[in-house]
């Protein structure tokens, strides 16, 4: 099993139709990371909530770990995080912002199972 990251920093292009499960993969997550909650119309709960980004540095890293997890475990079961880290605030050229990277795997989903 190959081991991939993402960086949450940027704009990426759409591409509607991925090449390999990977990109299909890394376009979802960025999607449902970078988008924020409330702003697609028919799915208010989908998406980034903003509110942690109004705490403390470490507090803030903790609630933006804890909701990627729950994000990526509702709408993309394909995806099995290993890790989340930020990148360092001194390799950041606009210190102070928090760059999540997200290390993860593809799993296998039984379309059975999934249910949305």
């Amino acid at each position: 099993m190959s081991q991939y990251n993402l960086t949450l920093s940027g704009t990426q292009p759409i591409d509607f139709s991925p090449a390999t499960v990977e990109a299909e993969l890394r376009q979802n997550l960025f999607t449902l990371l970078t988008s924020w909650r409330g702003s697609v119309v028919l799915n208010r709960q989908f998406g980034f909530d903003p509110s942690a980004l109004d705490e403390p540095t470490e507090v803030a890293k903790a609630l933006i770990t804890s909701q990627i997890y729950e994000l990526v475990g509702e709408y993309e079961p394909r995806i099995l995080i290993q890790e989340v880290q930020f990148v360092n605030p001194q390799d950041d050229p606009d210190n102070g912002r928090l760059i999540p990277v997200i290390y993860f795997d593809e799993q296998e989903v039984n379309a059975d199972d999934f249910t949305g």
